[in-house]
C-alpha cells in the first residue's frame, strides 16, 4: 500500500504514536511487527522512526533496503516462541509463514533464554521447508544439551541445514546424526551428558569431575560449567579429584585445567581411596579459586588428610568476611577462620549446616576420625536435625543383633532417626545375604523422614523376602537402588516393595524417555 501511495511512513509514525497514547500497545505492536515485515524498515514512532534493520539486536533483519517478505534471504528474530512445518509463531502472536528465499535464519535472544526440544525441533522442521535455508543459528539463549536421534532423522533435509549454538563466547555446532552439540574447538569436543537435557538441571545437582571419566568427557563437563557460568546459572556443587594449580587455575588429575567460575556455590574435593594430604598452601588455593564466585558459600573436604592447622594470616579476609564454611566431612570438623584450628560444631546453627550435606565414614580414615564422625551423627540425631546422607565407603561390616551397624574397624554406627539418605560402596564383587539386605532395611525404617538407600559395588539375592519393613518403607514411598558397578551409573535395579524383586531401572527409564541415556 506504501508503494502505491495508499499509505507513508509519516502515516504509520502518526499511528503509532496515537496508539502509544491511548494505552493500545497490542495494536501499536502488531501495526509496528507488520510494516517492518513489510517493507524491512524498523519503524518505531519517534522523530527518528525509520531505520533500516541492519544486525540490530532484537529487532528483525530482512535484507537489502526496500525488500519485502517475498524477497527475503536474512532474518534475525529475537521475538521467537514456537515453530512448526507452515510458520514461526513470535512472541505477539504474529507467524512467519515459509519463504522461498530465505537462506539464513538467525534467534537472538536475551542473555539466558532457554528454549525446549520442542521448540529447538519445530525451528528445524521450519527450515527444512525453506528450500534455500543453508544455516540456521542461535546466539546468547540457552538449548537442550543433546536430542533424541530419531527426532532429527525424522526431519528431511535437515543435513544440509547447518546448526549453529553461540551461547557465550563458545561455539557450536549440531550433529544431527547423533543429535549432540559439538564446539568449534580444534578439539571438536561433543557435549556428553548422563540424562539431564537442560543445563539449569544439570547445575542445580552435584557436577562430577571423575578421576575416571575420560577426557572427552571431562572437556565436555568443563564446556558446560563455562556455559553455565556465562549465563549466571548457580553450579550448586562442583566435585572433582584434586590435583593441584596451574597457576591461577585448577589443574585436573587428567591434565586439564579448570578456570574460575563466577557462579559456583559449593566445591567438593574427593580423595576417596587415596588418603592424599592437602598442605596448608592447598587448602589456602581453593578457598581463593572459590571466593572469585559471589554465590561461593562452601568448600567440602571428603577423604582428605588435612594439615593440622592453618597459620591464621594467611587465610583471605575475604573468606571471613564472607563466612565461607570449609568442612572436613571425613572428621566432621570445620576450619576456624579466625584462629586456622579445625574444630567440633557445638552450637545447633553449625550442626545443621554440617548434615545439610553429606557426612563419611571411609574405610581409609583412623579410627579416631570415625569415632568423630559417629558422635556428630548421634548429636545430630538426639536433637532431630535431619542428616541429609551418611556414606559408608567400604566400611560396612555387618548388622549386629540390636540392629546396629558395625563397620570394618568394630565401631558401631548407632540407628539414627533423623536420617534422610544412605549410600553403602563395599568391595567390588561382594556378596551381600537375604539377612544383611533385611538388616539394612530394618536400619533405615527407624527414621521417618528416611527417603534413598544406595547399594553400590555389591551382590545381592535376586529378591528379598517380604516383611513389614517393606510395606513400611513403601508406605513412606522410599526407594531403595542397587549399582551393581559403580562406574556404570545408567545401569542399576530398584527394589520393588511388593514383591522384593529387582527391577531393572535403567532399561524402565530408557523406555519411558524413549530415548538413550547418555
Amino acid at each position: 500500500m506504501e508503494e502505491r501511495g495508499e499509505i507513508t511512513e509519516t502515516d504509520i509514525t502518526t499511528l503509532l504514536r496515537a496508539s502509544k497514547a491511548l494505552n493500545l500497545h497490542g495494536i501499536q505492536t502488531r501495526v509496528q511487527t507488520l510494516f517492518e515485515l513489510h517493507t524491512g524498515k524498523r519503524c518505531t514512532g519517534d522523530d527518528q522512526s525509520m531505520q533500516q534493520l541492519e544486525d540490530q539486536t532484537g529487532n528483525l533483519d530482512l535484507g537489502s533496503k526496500g525488500s519485502s517478505t517475498s524477497d527475503l534471504t536474512s532474518l534475525v528474530l529475537e521475538s521467537f516462541n514456537s515453530a512448526d512445518r507452515q510458520s514461526i509463531i513470535l512472541e505477539n502472536g504474529d507467524r512467519l509463514p515459509v519463504s522461498s528465499t530465505l537462506e539464513e535464519l538467525h534467534i537472538r535472544t536475551n542473555k539466558g533464554k532457554e528454549f525446549t526440544q520442542e521448540q529447538v525441533i519445530g525451528l528445524l522442521s521450519y527450515g527444512t521447508q525453506c528450500r534455500r535455508l543453508h544455516k540456521l543459528s542461535f546466539m546468547d539463549c540457552l538449548l537442550p544439551l543433546s536430542f533424541p536421534s530419531d527426532s532429527l532423522s525424522s526431519i528431511p533435509r535437515l543435513l544440509s541445514i547447518e546448526v549453529q549454538w553461540k551461547p557465550s563466547e563458545l561455539g557450536l555446532h549440531l550433529d544431527c546424526i547423533r543429535g549432540k552439540w559439538i564446539s568449534n574447538s580444534k578439539e571438536a569436543t561433543a557435549l556428553e551428558t548422563k540424562g539431564q537435557n537442560s543445563l539449569r538441571l544439570l547445575c542445580s545437582g552435584t557436577v562430577f569431575l571423575r578421576e575416571t571419566d575420560s577426557k572427552q568427557l571431562q572437556r565436555s563437563t568443563i564446556l558446560l560449567l563455562q556455559i553455565a557460568s556465562s549465563h549466571n546459572i548457580p553450579i550448586s556443587d562442583l566435585c572433582w579429584s584434586f590435583s593441584g594449580f596451574d597457576g591461577k587455575d585448577i589443574r585436573l588429575k587428567s591434565g586439564l585445567s579448570l578456570s574460575s567460575l563466577s557462579s559456583v556455590e559449593k566445591i567438593s574435593i574427593n580423595e576417596e581411596g587415596k588418603g592424599n594430604t592437602l598442605s596448608e598452601k592447598e587448602v589456602i588455593g581453593l578457598l581463593n579459586y572459590g571466593i572469585k564466585s559471589p554465590r561461593f558459600k562452601k568448600l567440602w573436604l571428603v577423604n582428605c588428610k588435612l594439615p593440622s592447622s592453618i597459620k591464621p594470616d594467611i587465610i583471605p579476609e575475604e573468606s571471613r568476611s564472607r563466612n565461607i564454611k570449609v568442612i572436613s566431612s571425613s572428621e566432621a570438623r570445620y576450619l576456624d577462620l579466625r584462629s586456622g584450628q579445625w574444630r567440633k560444631p557445638d552450637d545447633i546453627q553449625t550442626i545443621t549446616e554440617m548434615c545439610s550435606d553429606a557426612l563419611v565414614i571411609d574405610r581409609d580414615t583412623s579410627e579416631s576420625a570415625q569415632r568423630s564422625v559417629i558422635e556428630f551423627l548421634v548429636e545430630a540425631s538426639n536433637h532431630d536435625i535431619p542428616i541429609f546422607e551418611v556414606s559408608l565407603n567400604w566400611s560396612f561390616s555387618k548388622i549386629d543383633e540390636d540392629g546396629n551397624i558395625i563397620l570394618s574397624s568394630g565401631l558401631s554406627l548407632p540407628i539414627m532417626t533423623s536420617i534422610e539418605n544412605m549410600n553403602i560402596q563395599t568391595e567390588y564383587g561382594r556378596e551381600m545375604n537375604k539377612h544383611e539386605v533385611n538388616g539394612l532395611l530394618n536400619y533405615v525404617q527407624h527414621s521417618q523422614r528416611f527417603k534413598e538407600l544406595f547399594l553400590y559395588d555389591c551382590l545381592l539375592p535376586s529378591s528379598i523376602p517380604v516383611a513389614p519393613s517393606l510395606s513400611t518403607l513403601k508406605s513412606r514411598r522410599v526407594n531403595v537402588c542397587w549399582f551393581p558397578d559403580s562406574v556404570k551409573y545408567d545401569e542399576y535395579y530398584k527394589l520393588d516393595l511388593d514383591s522384593g524383586l529387582w527391577e531393572d531401572a535403567a532399561q524402565n527409564r530408557r523406555s519411558s524417555n524413549n530415548c538413550t541415556v547418555l
